[in-house]
């Protein structure tokens, strides 16, 4: 390990703790080319390597960013840029006589943990109470501007060509927040300031605060800070600014043409303001689109009219926006000291961060047994005594409230997020212990009772108050996953909702209650077709079906070449012409039947072909004597998907393909309407999965494989009305891009100490909570939200 480069990271704040792990990131030829240089020398041609890639967003061509121009790295001397060029770290390409550097695939290697890291560092609860509200929700891209390629304007635009620039020069304060932010980032080593290129000929538009590609994961977690309801009011508000904005911008200048025509928002919004003008234009037969909502067309009769109306709706939105958008928090000082902490970074976790796992109560004891949540088939050291029913919820202490979690007695706008994560308020705090009558729901609400806080509190899950449904559950054997999911089941299914449960394992579901369940095996009586079609979901044609299929396969034979790949595709599509199911839905009526697939692939030329798909033949996976009915499982309560007795590499596969044809069957049901505020509407089923992690690509980024089907539908899934719930051992079998898109994460004991140092880093608690954690306990995260809770048993839940 190189020792100038170990200080020179130290230097630049990272903390001891992760300095081996970033020094990894660095291939040898590159630590060894650093070796010629001092700890300065170092630390300039790794903080210019930074730069580099968090600004090579700030020249851009059609919109896409290809580096930063030459200019912008003068701050930096040309040592640095040689020493990284040398290594191949950096390039240079030249646009039309203007010379752009971006990293290459190495040097973003190297860069990217490294910006990681500094993003870990960040307190982004104390920016978000800093940041007024409508800054994350504006610059998450919620509409188009150019903040879409992480830009934003260090000074007040000059033009209001753009939406972000109306926005800005309409809004009193919402420019010097955005700026304020900007500066917060710049000076945590998030963000940089260059010169902004338009490499299409435009030249250079002014200095601009740049962001780093991880730029979504600040704005994710300063999004579920926001109370969901204020977050609503604000996307929404902006969405119509941009409607209007984009259509009078279409009406005076011609321009956005084809984004008017794309989306059917800008299509009503030109209807409606066409409807003004009435007295100036001619309104023509609209333009038939697909959607529904047709295209507007018009004549001018009367220009000088027209041109008068236009300045006048102009001015209206001017003054909406205005009123509308408005920062009435005074401005606090500008922040000198960066948020990141004074000895190091990222923070190493304290053993105070979150405190000591919960002690049993006294008249409970019993409820925390080891048998109750120890999971069913492992073996147990010793032989519990059988346990006393708990108190009835009827005599439940009062909830516990922080943002995306239910209570009688909701908290303040962001008043969780002042106290801190195990605040109690004030009027609650007291030496008596607390009693209320049974808990009344929520008009319209969801609210999943999950257990107690420290304080004795209830603490509900209300997915329909997140950003989005979906959670994982994290946890070492005998920890209580398997007990925790079955309580969220059943509470779920208690309130007519549906959940499906993937089972690898035979132990998810309970051993009494109403499920549904369908146990998967040889010859057995359950099945269901992945390449059957049905003319009512016109998004599984042919060719997606086959296509989807092959991906299963792939994913779960990682082996079988590109061209046996091709081979079983052309096979599949073969069969499908032989049955007489075309393109055409009408055809969709008649079924390909597995056997006429299975005798094709046997008698296939290519004998690893057979050898490959032979089990799924064996075992009648894909066909049988009962199909499984999705329109059942929406219908509600719990059904148990068992896979337990088919051999692993078909659980995958059957599990992979069946949540496409979930997905299918919902997307062709349409996307939950924006705005719903009944929390119930919101969803239209529940998956729960344990052993995820096998359903998870172990590796993004690569434009070359296949996505296993939670990473390709996580972030979709929540727009028709799917909730994810997804359990395993570490946190490690959860990519970045999955994690992106999980509102609440819960992590329960680790087995061991490994287990307990992976989950602890990213919890930000100690080892030694973790490892102490009795079953069923566990630190409940979401946003900046953290506490620690206790999981209620069925045993101790009213029937």
């Amino acid at each position: 390990m190189s020792t100038d480069l170990v200080e020179a990271l130290k230097a630049m704040g990272y903390a001891d703790t992760e300095t081996p792990a970033l020094v990894r990131s660095f291939p040898p030829a590159v630590t060894e080319s650093l070796r010629d240089f001092r700890v300065q020398e170092v630390r300039d041609i790794v903080e210019t390597l930074l730069y580099i890639y968090i600004a090579q967003n700030s020249a851009s061509s059609r919109g896409e960013g290809e580096g930063v121009v030459e200019q912008s790295c003068y701050a930096y001397t040309s040592g640095p840029l040689f020493a990284l060029a040398q290594v191949d770290l950096i390039r240079s390409v030249s646009w039309q006589g203007t010379t752009v550097i971006r990293a290459t695939p190495a040097g973003e290697a190297i860069a990217r943990p490294l910006v990681e890291a500094r993003i870990r560092a960040l307190d982004i609860p104390a920016l978000a109470h800093e940041i007024n509200e409508v800054v994350p929700v504006l610059l998450a891209g919620t509409v188009k501007g150019s903040y879409v390629n992480k830009t934003f304007p260090s000074a007040l635009p000059r033009t209001e060509e753009t939406f972000v620039g109306f926005l800005l020069n309409n809004t009193p304060g919402l420019f010097s927040e955005c700026e304020r932010f900007a500066a917060r980032l710049k000076a945590a080593g998030c963000a940089v300031l260059a010169y902004a290129y338009d490499l299409d000929g435009r030249g250079a538009d002014g200095v601009v605060y740049t962001f780093p590609p991880e730029f979504a994961y600040i704005l994710k977690e300063m999004l579920e800070t926001i109370d969901p309801g204020v977050r609503e009011h604000y996307d929404m508000l902006i969405e119509s600014f941009y409607s209007t904005f984009t259509v009078l911008r279409y009406l005076a200048c011609g321009e956005d043409y084809d984004r008017i025509r794309a989306l059917p928002a800008h299509r009503r919004e030109l209807s409606r303001v066409l409807s003004l003008l009435t007295d100036a234009i001619y309104i023509l037969e609209g333009v038939r689109e697909d959607d529904g909502v047709n295209l507007a067309r018009f004549i001018v009769k009367d220009r000088n009219l027209y041109d008068v109306h236009l300045r006048d709706l102009g001015r209206t939105l001017m003054t909406d926006v205005a009123a509308k958008i408005v920062i009435e928090r005074p401005a606090p000082e500008p922040v000198v000291e960066s948020p990141f902490p004074k000895e190091a970074v990222p923070p190493v976790p304290k053993e105070d961060t979150i405190a000591a796992p919960v002690p049993p109560a006294k008249e409970a004891v019993d409820e925390w047994d080891d048998a109750l949540f120890a999971d069913e088939g492992e073996e147990k050291e010793e032989e519990d005594e059988p346990v006393a029913p708990a108190s009835s919820d009827a005599d439940e202490p009062p909830s516990v409230s922080p943002s995306g979690f239910s209570s009688s007695v909701l908290p303040e706008h962001r008043q969780s997020h002042l106290r801190g994560s195990n605040a109690v308020p004030e009027e609650r705090r007291s030496d008596e212990p607390s009693h209320v009558p049974t808990v009344v729901p929520r008009p319209g609400g969801l609210d999943v009772f999950l257990g107690h806080a420290q304080d004795g509190r209830r603490v509900n899950w209300s997915p329909g108050r997140l950003n989005n449904g979906h959670m994982i559950i994290l946890g070492g054997s005998g920890a209580g996953k398997t007990e925790t999911i079955r309580c969220i089941a059943a509470e779920l299914a208690a309130q007519a909702m549906p959940v499906v449960l993937i089972d690898f394992h035979g132990d998810m579901a309970a051993s009494t209650g109403n499920v549904r369940s369908y146990k998967i095996r040889e010859g057995g009586q359950y099945y269901f077709n992945p390449l059957e079609l049905d003319p009512e979901i016109d998004e599984i044609t042919p060719l997606r079906a086959t296509s989807d299929f092959v991906d299963a396969i792939s994913i779960n034979f990682p082996t079988l070449g590109i061209q046996q790949r091709r081979k079983i595709k052309n096979i599949i599509k073969d069969c499908y012409r032989s049955s007489g199911i075309t393109g055409k839905t009408e055809t969709w009526k008649r079924v390909l039947d597995f056997d006429n697939i299975e005798s094709e692939i046997m008698s296939c030329e290519d004998e690893a072909i057979p050898a490959y798909l032979e089990d799924i033949f064996d075992y009648k996976l894909f066909s049988g004597e009962e199909k499984i009915s999705i329109p059942t499982i929406l219908s509600g309560g719990i059904t148990h998907i068992n896979l337990n007795a088919l051999p692993e590499n078909l659980r995958y596969l059957f599990a992979d393909l069946f949540l496409r044809r979930i997905y299918y069957t919902l997307q062709a049901t349409g996307e939950i309407p924006r705005g719903t505020e009944n929390d119930r509407e919101k969803f239209r089923l529940f998956v729960i999965v344990d052993e995820a992690k096998l359903l998870v690509s172990q590796k993004s980024g690569s434009k070359t494989s296949i996505k296993a089907v939670l990473n390709k539908y996580a972030t979709e899934m929540r727009k028709f009305g799917v909730s994810l719930i997804l359990a395993s051992q570490l946190i490690a079998h959860f990519n970045e891009e999955i994690l992106a898109n999980i509102a609440v994460k819960f992590c329960m004991r680790a087995e061991n100490k490994k287990q307990a140092q992976e989950n602890a880093k990213f919890f930000e608690v100690s080892e030694k909570d973790l490892l102490n954690f009795q079953p069923g306990e566990g630190i409940l995260i979401i946003g900046s939200e953290k506490m620690n809770i206790r999981i209620v048993p069925s045993s101790g839940r009213n029937p």
